[in-house]
Formats: structure tokens, C-alpha cells, sequence
């Protein structure tokens, strides 16, 4: 849960960072290492989560649905 609290909070700075740099009429170049850097958090992101989240959940026994357990997934 840290792991991903962490990547959350990373990529909140990221795209703020981001939107700023758009807002303020950054060079291509800029936005391009900005759009580099989410990319980078997102796909490190992704794959913690495959990794990490996705056998625990296919290993819970539920009475019920998956979204009327957990919610929209």
C-alpha cells in the first residue's frame, strides 16, 4: 500500500509539473521529458500492480461479485 501511495503521490507532482509546463508555453522538448517522466512512474506503476495486487485478488474467495465487494475495478 506504501508502494503504491508513494507512485500515486509521484505522479500527482509529475502531472502538475506537467500542467505547468504546458500552461507556461514550455518548449516541445520540455514537454516531451515531462510526458517522459509520467510514462516512466505509469508503466513502473502498472506492472508493481500486476505484480503485486492482481494474485492476491484472484485468490480471494468472495460470496458475492468481485464489483459488489470491491466496487468498480
Amino acid at each position: 500500500i506504501d508502494k503504491l501511495m508513494q507512485d500515486h503521490s509521484m505522479l500527482a507532482h509529475l502531472l502538475g509539473a506537467l500542467r505547468t509546463a504546458v500552461e507556461d508555453g514550455e518548449r516541445a522538448e520540455t514537454i516531451e521529458r515531462h510526458l517522459g517522466g509520467v510514462a516512466a512512474i505509469m508503466e513502473s506503476h502498472f506492472r508493481f500492480e500486476e505484480r503485486e495486487i492482481l494474485a492476491p485478488l484472484r485468490a480471494l474467495h468472495l460470496d458475492r461479485a468481485v464489483p459488489d465487494v470491491l466496487g468498480p475495478l
